[in-house]
């Protein structure tokens, strides 16, 4: 009810929320602004909104930094974050909108930042802004996308895609998981190159998708099972091409026996056999620790996946790659530290037994 009563009802001009959002205005007096600049965006023509864009978007986006970059955000806060995606989703709701959005370079980064399974709500609505935009943005735009979800991750040493699963583990939010599978279908079915989907795909799966998706069909929801049904048919519309570009070979593609049956006649009495030999050979060089060696695994695992995007053309995720650099620098770092002092302990060990020799004789 307080905001109804608020002096701004929907009486404030395009210049005036300008202004007032340029005054730094916090908390109750923000939060009273935001909802009446909502609902001005939503009713006012575009011209409106095209008039408080110019300057407008620039502002909303400073004031959604500044919340993000908060230490402790209080509960006024998370509210004036809700109000503001609310207030974005207004606005890009026209082609000028949009276009204003996909043309600010903080937009991305700043929505995917702002993702948070603690709060659905929003959570919700910023999933749905993204997945629209993924849809129906330009050519680029997968790469801005992954690029701005892979640079919030990291900000907070996560796999890039945990916050979109995490949301999927909401039972209390159905909305949410809609919106969560929605914008799981729109990012994997974006790329032309198959490889790239199903590399995205099943990066997903291992980020929980794949131990989740029982439970979400069991739910029985049609919006929900909407979703499931586009991401499973997508899954086996690519496996078919796949089977297809492998000479109409068939194979399940989660069964390790099978996969590795499958590479093995492919490369058997080829010159990438012997290749394929080293490589398992060198496998079996990997240090039994429990710890240690799933770690190895996963950076071997980025770099193939790498490695073979690159040579289908696609290089889409150049800052994960520029992380991947720098952990893998620092592993041969640590492999030739650990080679120096091998070297010394078979120094000491020669000049031990030259001792004892000279010593004894």
């Amino acid at each position: 009810g307080g905001l109804k009563n608020s002096k701004h009802e929907c009486t404030l001009s395009s210049q005036e929320y300008v202004h007032e959002l340029r005054s730094g205005i916090s908390d109750e007096k923000l939060l009273n602004c935001l909802e009446s600049l909502r609902v001005s965006l939503t009713s006012n023509p575009v011209s409106w909104v095209n008039n408080f864009g110019h300057e407008g978007l620039g502002l909303l986006l400073d004031v959604l930094e500044k919340l993000l970059d908060k230490k402790q955000q209080e509960n006024i806060d998370k509210k004036n974050q809700y109000k503001l995606i609310q207030c974005l989703k207004a606005f890009m709701n026209n082609k000028f909108g949009l276009q204003r959005i996909l043309g600010d370079e903080r937009s991305l980064l700043l929505l995917a930042r702002a993702i948070d399974p603690k709060q659905p709500n929003m959570m919700t609505e910023i999933v749905k802004i993204l997945s629209a935009i993924c849809i129906v943005g330009e050519e680029n735009i997968l790469d801005k996308l992954l690029g701005a979800i892979t640079t919030a991750a990291e900000r907070n040493n996560r796999e890039r895609f945990s916050p979109i699963v995490e949301g999927l583990e909401n039972h209390e939010a159905l909305q949410l998981q809609v919106a969560c599978m929605q914008f799981i279908n729109a990012l994997v079915t974006s790329p032309y190159e198959l490889d790239f989907r199903i590399h995205l795909r099943n990066e997903f799966l291992r980020s929980g998708l794949k131990t989740m998706l029982p439970d979400l069909k069991e739910k029985e929801n049609d919006e929900l099972d909407i979703q499931l049904k586009v991401f499973d048919e997508n899954k086996e519309d690519d496996l078919n091409e796949l089977s297809h570009r492998l000479n109409d070979i068939r194979a399940e593609m989660d069964d390790m026996n099978e996969v590795y049956h499958l590479l093995y006649n492919m490369l058997k009495d080829t010159a990438a056999e012997n290749y394929l030999l080293s490589i398992l050979q060198h496998f079996l060089l990997i240090r039994n620790d429990y710890y240690i060696r799933p770690q190895y695994y996963k950076i071997i695992e980025e770099c193939v996946s790498q490695i073979v995007l690159h040579c289908s053309g696609m290089d889409p995720d150049f800052k994960y790659r520029q992380r991947l650099d720098v952990d893998f620098t620092h592993l041969i770092d640590s492999c030739v530290n650990k080679a120096k002092v091998e070297e010394s302990e078979q120094k000491a060990v020669e000049f031990s037994k030259k001792f004892d020799e000279e010593f004894t004789a």
